[in-house]
């Protein structure tokens, strides 16, 4: 039988003395931090929980401004403004080659219509829905009024025109951090897209950021033939490392290498050195572009539909789903309880719990949940026993971060 520890911490925070209310919007947050438990020293029944009405709402902006909707759109625009190589240097772009022959010639007949490219200018709706209250299911409003505000983003997709000669490319592809699935699969598309594009000259870097710098890992070429068949392997065809790098080094070998073209596959911390590395080829002036793929399992990328590597999660909590099960409704009053990974979201669990249609109750980091109490989880489990006799709960393993922000905050007994 598994149980749900308790958590002791005492206190109550004032949300204005922390600066958590944003100018003009003197409600946003309900945040208070109260003592839980059963021990001996700790006998009071209670909780800890957040309201938060306004997830997007910005300090810096004053709401009674009429013109703060414009003013939010440019910031917005700003955050995700994408570099370019024009932006150092002056190239003129030449017609794509990608798919060209399937695509026939740039040339079209009066009235016909050729939407096979992306146009740079085209932008995609961050979001579709048009909350009429901070207090709708799911509300992300900005202002008090929840306000509609269009949030634009770029667009994926080839484009009619490219600036690179494929023919002269180098492009180098890197994996980083730890294994996650699908790393073969993403490898394999990058090399058979550069193919199509016409790039032959692409090349592995093997065991991470570590490829770089260590003289005794040599590059592992690549091409259609070699990645044809890497999807149906677990792991990496390049291989993982951990650890930090000097930027330095990293991008004299990248020099050195002569690559125009740095596709990283990792996590947070790969990440960050990805946009280091950018850094230190614009400050150097090189003509590089570093290219990033995130590697969470946990899909918890806003701009992406779907993170590679999480089907595959679902897939496999299904089966650690399935034995809670058993155990739980083998066992007298049994209660089953799998966590799974959910740092900051809880897709894998909410998925998984969806899909095996086994679950009773799932915890997820975006949803605040009281333990005890007449509406707590506790209360929950206890008329599910007396009624079916078990259970199975999900727990995504971020899910209670209310309590992060008690620690964060200082309240006493945390």
């Amino acid at each position: 039988m598994a149980f749900v520890s308790p958590v002791s911490g005492v206190g109550l925070i004032n949300p204005e003395q922390h600066g958590l209310h944003p100018k003009g919007y003197s409600s946003s947050f309900h945040f208070s931090c109260i003592k839980f438990g059963d021990s001996k020293r700790h006998t009071k029944n209670s909780r800890c929980s957040m309201v938060v009405r306004s997830s997007d709402a910005n300090p810096d902006i004053d709401f009674s401004d009429p013109d703060w909707k414009q003013q939010y759109q440019e910031e917005f625009e700003k955050r995700f403004s994408l570099p370019h190589l024009n932006d150092l240097f002056d190239i003129n772009p030449i017609q794509t080659t990608f798919a060209l022959k399937c695509r026939g010639s740039d040339e079209t007949e009066p009235g016909e219509r050729k939407n096979g490219y992306v146009n740079d200018d085209d932008r995609t709706l961050l979001k579709v829905i048009k909350f009429a209250s901070p207090n709708s299911a799911g509300a992300e409003c900005i202002d008090p009024d929840c306000s509609w505000v269009e949030q634009w983003i770029h667009r994926a997709g080839p484009r009619k025109k490219i600036y690179y000669e494929p023919g002269a490319v180098k492009a180098g592809i890197v994996t980083c951090g730890g294994l996650c699935p699908g790393l073969n699969d993403v490898i394999r598309q990058i090399v058979f897209t550069l193919d199509i594009y016409g790039v032959k000259n692409i090349v592995g870097i093997p065991f991470g950021y570590r490829g770089f710098f260590d003289k005794s890992l040599s590059e592992i070429p690549l091409s259609r033939q070699v990645v044809q068949n890497i999807n149906l392997a677990g792991g990496s065809l390049l291989g993982v490392s951990r650890g930090s790098a000097s930027t330095g080094e990293i991008v004299d070998s990248i020099q050195a290498r002569r690559i125009d073209m740095l596709f990283i596959l990792g996590g947070n911390g790969t990440h960050a050195g990805a946009h280091a590395i950018h850094e230190e080829c614009r400050k150097r002036k090189l003509k590089v572009s570093v290219v990033c793929v995130p590697k969470t399992i946990d899909n918890d990328i806003l701009l992406m539909d779907k993170t590679f590597g999480f089907d595959t999660a679902v897939e496999e909590a299904q089966r650690a789903i399935n034995s809670a099960y058993i155990e739980a409704h083998s066992a007298y009053h049994g209660i089953g309880l799998v966590k799974l990974m959910g740092r900051s979201s809880g897709f894998i669990a909410m998925h998984a719990s969806l899909s095996s249609g086994q679950i009773d109750v799932c915890l997820i980091p975006e949803v605040p949940f009281n333990l005890e109490g007449p509406y707590g989880v506790l209360k929950h489990l206890e008329q599910l026993i007396q009624t079916k006799g078990s259970a199975v709960v999900c727990v995504a393993e971020g899910a209670g971060q209310v309590r992060e922000f008690c620690l964060y905050f200082g309240v006493v007994g945390y």
